[in-house]
């Protein structure tokens, strides 16, 4: 008798919930980073500058659960150097060299709070190269497969725009390199349905 009485109420309660639960909104999102990156390599030069500019656009599309899926690209300055007076088995010569990449992502995105979500996305760098030897403009482009993990912090500043910051961990397989970047997030919401 009590058992069919707990079960009851049991019901209800759920019946309850159920009824309460408010239509979930889908949204598509476009996220511009800008910022400062710090570029990791084996490469040995003193001269050679590994600070550079950062910058990514995501389009995001946010379903009703957790999990978010999109497209990013976008800049990264990867280094520069500039060496006079460099030594080579030809002779004397002015050097400079320097490397920005392309990406271009399948990204994935999960909320852990309203405010702060972790990102991770894999694809494709295209990476760009330019240089000066002994006079002569050297250039090469290559593509490497890559990935890069990240945390950002957002607070809406009313419907449609949120403002933040995120830090972002990149990695490029075809040179085991590495960089680490911290933007201003700005993400506006394209629209909701």
């Amino acid at each position: 008798m009590h058992l069919k009485k707990i079960l009851i109420v049991f019901v209800f309660m759920i019946c309850s919930a159920l009824a309460q639960v408010n239509d979930t909104t889908y949204s598509l999102t476009t996220e511009l980073g800008l910022g400062y990156s710090r570029y990791f390599t084996t490469m040995d030069y003193s001269d050679l500058n590994k600070n550079g500019f950062s910058g990514t656009l995501r389009v995001m599309w946010n379903p009703e659960h957790l999990l978010s899926i999109g497209l990013e690209s976008g800049y990264q300055y990867l280094y520069s150097i500039n060496v006079k007076n460099y030594d080579t088995e030809f002779g004397t010569t002015d050097f400079s060299a320097s490397m920005y990449t392309v990406p271009i992502f399948i990204v994935l995105a999960m909320k852990v709070t309203p405010n702060i979500k972790l990102t991770a996305g894999s694809g494709m760098y295209l990476l760009f190269n330019a240089g000066n030897m002994f006079g002569d403009e050297i250039k090469s482009n290559q593509i490497s497969i890559g990935l890069h993990t990240g945390i950002n912090y957002t607070v809406p500043i009313n419907n449609s725009i949120s403002l933040g910051g995120e830090l972002l961990y990149s990695y490029f397989s075809k040179m085991q390199d590495q960089t680490v970047a911290i933007q201003f997030l700005f993400v506006y919401d394209l629209f909701r349905y």
